[in-house]
């Protein structure tokens, strides 16, 4: 596949002195494939993966446990051994890496994502060593050193890779390679999330039995392929995307994937563009249309992936799962309608100046705080300045939280609204 992923013997060779002669020919790319075959349990394992990651970075172990993984309650990158049944047992509690990663929250490691730490930068080594999880445990089991980052789905989740003593500290060169991956090991986990509960297998006739959209684009954004609920979703006026025709014809490949709201339509074209290049792409929401700032509220929410062989050609068997190059997948789904109270009871309820409430509703509304200063021809600090008094006034302790209490408010307001028309106190 064509990507701007470089080859491990080209970013490593060039580095590192002791450049094992396999490394040079081993490429990133192979990873890649394998991480999405994994997550999606297409043609490799997690083990698989594990493989590869610990002959890539030269490590004797990897480590990444999903509690959550149906029939593996341990660690998936490698078949349990002893070593892990006593880290499971005992030593978990008093890992010191797990502990920091512990103290970190979803939203911190969003912000972190792609930050890839060596050991020695979560816990000084002199500690480390000294500890007794290193002293009674690490030694024996090859975790002297250890190169790691968080993954941010629906909880924290560290990766994790060491070497044991005889071998040499992780360097530089080594979270640059890593911090090229973990974000594809993001972004699979999140399509499993999406895919894999609905679909056990994603052959022939499966996709269009999922309850989302899926929508392979090439970086021109011309339609490869749509599956069902996503021919649905382009054909929904009230829908945030659609299709542009480009000549006569019915054919799909006439056809560009266009979101109506202009700036929407920027950042998908960018996260398409990104994404068919080989980065691991993002995650967006859509809004309906082009119109006024307030009312304005996302329809839709989209992750931007590579596109994978077996996801691209559906009705061919055996494709086994690997990244296409110069394409990109669009999973897209229906978000429920979000009920956003009146300017008037934020003020009543919270004592949100008009100004502040206005830039409440527009939050509760999908709209990103950059876009609100732009609007609003205000600086982008006076915003975040309005939000900070905004979460102090509701009682928010953070954006998350904020979006609940004004979904209880937009029930209080509806509640309050029906009472009114049936006559009900």
């Amino acid at each position: 596949m064509q990507s701007d992923i470089p080859r491990t013997g080209d970013a490593r060779a060039e580095s590192s002195p002791h450049a094992d002669p396999f490394l040079q020919r081993f490429e990133l790319t192979d990873v890649v494939d394998l991480i999405y075959a994994a997550a999606l349990g297409e043609g490799a394992s997690w083990q698989d993966l594990g493989d590869s990651f610990m002959t890539l970075m030269n490590a004797q172990r990897a480590t990444l446990w999903l509690g959550e993984e149906p029939g593996a309650t341990g660690n998936l990158l490698m078949h349990a051994d002893s070593y892990d049944e006593e880290y499971a047992y005992r030593y978990v509690a008093i890992d010191p890496y797990r502990e920091a990663a512990g103290k970190v929250g979803l939203d911190e490691t969003v912000r972190r994502r792609g930050d890839i730490r060596l050991g020695h930068e979560i816990i000084p080594d002199a500690s480390y060593v000294k500890s007794e999880f290193y002293v009674d445990f690490g030694r024996k089991s090859s975790r002297r050193y250890m190169i790691g980052g968080l993954i941010g789905t629906s909880k924290v989740i560290p990766l994790g890779l060491h070497r044991d003593v005889a071998s040499q500290p992780f360097v530089e060169d080594d979270k640059r390679t890593l911090s090229l991956l973990l974000p594809h090991l993001q972004r699979a986990l999140q399509m499993r999330a999406r895919l894999a509960p609905t679909a056990a297998s994603l052959g022939d006739g499966a996709l269009d039995l999922l309850p989302l959209g899926v929508i392979i684009v090439d970086r021109e954004m011309r339609l490869l392929y749509c599956n069902a609920e996503a021919d649905a979703l382009l054909g929904d006026p009230q829908c945030g995307l659609s299709i542009a025709r480009h000549g006569r014809g019915p054919h799909t490949s006439a056809s560009r994937l266009v979101a109506r709201h202009p700036a929407d339509d920027a950042q998908l074209c960018s996260l398409v563009a990104a994404a068919s290049r080989g980065s691991a792409g993002g995650g967006m929401q859509i809004r309906a249309r082009s119109s006024a700032l307030t009312g304005d509220s996302a329809t839709l929410s989209a992750l931007i992936c590579p596109a994978l062989r077996h996801l691209s050609s559906p009705g061919q068997p055996n494709m086994g799962t690997s990244v296409v190059g110069g394409a990109a997948t669009v999973l897209a789904r229906r978000l429920l309608g979000r009920a956003i109270p009146p300017f008037g009871l934020l003020i009543d309820l919270f004592g949100l100046t008009r100004s502040e409430a206005e830039v409440a509703v527009a939050l509760a509304g999908g709209v990103t705080a950059e876009e609100v200063a732009r609007t609003r021809a205000v600086t982008l600090d006076t915003v975040r300045s309005q939000i900070r008094a905004i979460l102090r006034k509701t009682g928010a302790s953070g954006l998350r939280d904020f979006e609940r209490i004004i979904a209880l408010s937009s029930t209080m307001h509806t509640a309050t609204a029906g009472s009114r028309k049936t006559g009900i106190d």
